[in-house]
C-alpha cells in the first residue's frame, strides 16, 4: 500500500516547513530507487528523511509517520520484519490519533503484513480490523482501490485474516505474497 493521496501540511515554524519539504523530496527519490530494486539506496534516503522529519517535526507529527510507513514497507519487501514492524508500529500509532482514513489504514494493512510474515495471522487480522471506523484498503498492494468499509472485502477463505475488495485482487496477492503465509496455518 503506498500513500498516494497528497496532504500538504503547514507548519508554523518556516525552517521546519523547509526541512519537512526536503525530506518530502528524499522521500519521493526514495520510492523511485525502490520501485527500480535499489533497496540499500531507498533505505538509505528514507533514512535521512525521517532524521529530518524527526529533528524539525518530531515524532507524533503526520509526516514523520508517512516516512515511517515507506520505510516500513521497503523493510517488508527486503524481508527485514523486525525493522519493517518498528516502523510501522509508529506510524500506525500517529496516524490512529490523527490521520487521514485512507493513511491510517494503509499502515493498518502494512502493520497486519508484518503480522502475517511472522506467521501470527490470528494477530494479523486483530490488527487489520483494528481501524476504529472500520475503514479498511484491500490487501492487494496493488490494488487501485482507496478505501473500503469492513463489510465490502472478502477475507482469504483459508485463513481469514487477509482482505480483498474482490476474486481479482485476491488471486493477484496471492501469487505475489500471500500463498506463502497462508499456508503456515494449515
Amino acid at each position: 500500500m503506498s500513500d498516494s493521496d497528497i496532504t500538504i501540511h503547514f507548519h508554523s515554524n518556516p525552517a521546519a516547513g523547509l526541512d519537512v519539504s526536503q525530506a518530502a523530496i528524499i522521500n519521493n527519490q526514495a520510492l523511485s530507487l525502490s520501485r527500480q530494486g535499489d533497496y540499500a539506496g531507498a533505505e538509505g534516503l528514507h533514512l535521512q528523511a525521517l532524521d529530518l522529519k524527526l529533528s524539525a517535526v518530531g515524532e507524533n507529527d503526520l509526516t514523520t509517520a508517512i516516512t515511517r510507513n515507506a520505510l516500513g514497507e521497503l523493510y517488508l519487501k527486503m524481508g527485514r520484519i523486525t525493522d519493517a514492524e518498528e516502523q510501522l508500529k509508529k506510524a500506525v500509532s500517529v496516524r490512529m490519533r490523527s490521520g487521514p482514513a485512507y493513511d491510517t489504514a494503509v499502515s493498518v494493512e502494512n502493520f497486519g503484513q508484518v503480522h502475517e510474515a511472522k506467521g501470527d495471522l490470528e494477530e494479523a487480522r486483530r490488527v487489520r480490523l483494528s481501524h476504529p471506523a472500520d475503514i479498511m484498503v484491500c490487501g492487494n498492494y496493488d490494488c487501485p482501490g482507496s478505501t473500503f468499509d469492513r463489510s465490502q472485502l472478502l477475507a482469504c477463505s483459508g485463513c481469514k485474516s487477509a482482505f480483498y475488495c474482490g476474486r481479482a485482487c485476491q488471486r493477484t496477492d496471492w501469487r505475489a505474497r500471500h500463498q506463502t503465509f497462508c499456508k503456515k496455518r494449515a
